[in-house]
């Protein structure tokens, strides 16, 4: 799959044009996306890449902030005891790859005021993403939420796009 591919997916569910441009240029700025040619001669992404875009995109209110948010909330541990101590990005690429072993992904809730972001699972399990420090309960947040079916859709793009199967 190609970056392009992913932004007009996203375009197609609801995500604005301008920001995830935005979030893409951003991202590409830093490193996080592959950078070079172009149609054809595109790069392709991977489940991690894709990760990256959804975190700075749901983690963000303005695409020109992806980037800062993206960093501050990749490295966000699990507290929850799925599996303990796992980096946000690596759990989103996880969710984002073809197996029948992963368990289902209702939502992705992802704080855009705070270092928070939270995996829901169809069966009712939670699994949260913080800092080591104590959560602060009383503390005001907004949030980006991706839906699971979204998440399924960009996950048989991906693994299509592996595979040699059209992703559009």
């Amino acid at each position: 799959m190609r970056v392009r591919q992913l932004e007009r997916l996203l375009i197609d569910h609801g995500v604005g044009a301008a920001k995830i441009d935005a979030v893409t240029r951003r991202l590409r700025e830093i490193k996080r996306l592959p950078t070079g040619g172009r149609g054809r001669s595109a790069p392709t992404i991977g489940p991690r890449e894709a990760a990256s875009i959804l975190l700075g995109l749901a983690g963000s209110t303005k695409g020109a902030e992806a980037d800062y948010r993206l960093k501050k909330l990749e490295t966000l541990r699990s507290a929850g005891a799925e599996s303990p101590g796992e980096a946000l990005i690596d759990a989103v690429a996880r969710s984002l790859q073809r197996t029948d072993k992963l368990p289902t992904v209702k939502e992705l809730r992802v704080a855009r005021t705070t270092r928070r972001a939270t995996l829901v699972f169809t069966d009712g399990r939670v699994e949260e993403f913080r800092p080591s420090s104590e959560p602060k309960t009383d503390w005001f947040f907004v949030e980006g939420v991706v839906p699971g079916e979204l998440l399924n859709k960009i996950a048989n793009a991906l693994s299509q796009a592996t595979t040699g199967g059209s992703t559009r």
